[in-house]
């Protein structure tokens, strides 16, 4: 479990320089949806390749939720404690910098309300996954 924690934050360090390399690209439309789903790519991929299937999917789950329960505390505490120009909540969407580029993409408010329900995104792309590769896995035997 200890092994799959690590490697679901290195997944996510490798999807933020992803994201930050396609944002480097421009700030165009498109190069923020490529950007997002570079993003979900590189997690479902490490999810697939680097990790390993637990006993159960519910085990499997909890061994990469904590990026997300991070994710979901750096987001509470932005909106516990607000700063008055809005920095604690850049801290949340420079956790998740590809829900900053979707909501410039549709060019919406990246505000808390809308942004918060975003921390589960690494956890669930990461466990699908792992969930593809035991499918795959079960099919070959």
């Amino acid at each position: 479990m200890r092994r799959n924690i690590l490697l679901s934050f290195a997944a996510h360090v490798l999807a933020l320089i992803v994201t930050l390399i396609v944002f480097a690209m421009g700030s165009h439309a498109v190069f923020l949806g490529l950007a997002i789903v570079a993003a979900l790519l590189t997690y479902a991929a490490c999810g697939y390749a680097c990790l390993r299937p637990l006993n159960n999917a519910i085990t499997s789950l909890l061994s990469v939720s904590f990026v997300s329960l991070i994710g979901l505390m750096i987001g509470l505490y932005g909106l516990i404690f607000p700063s008055p120009m809005g920095f604690n909540w850049m801290i949340f969407l420079g956790y998740h910098l590809y829900v900053f580029g979707l909501f410039q993409a549709l060019q919406f408010d990246p505000g808390p309300p809308y942004t918060i329900w975003f921390f589960i995104t690494p956890s669930l792309f990461l466990w699908l996954g792992l969930q593809l590769r035991l499918r795959r896995k079960g099919r070959s035997n």
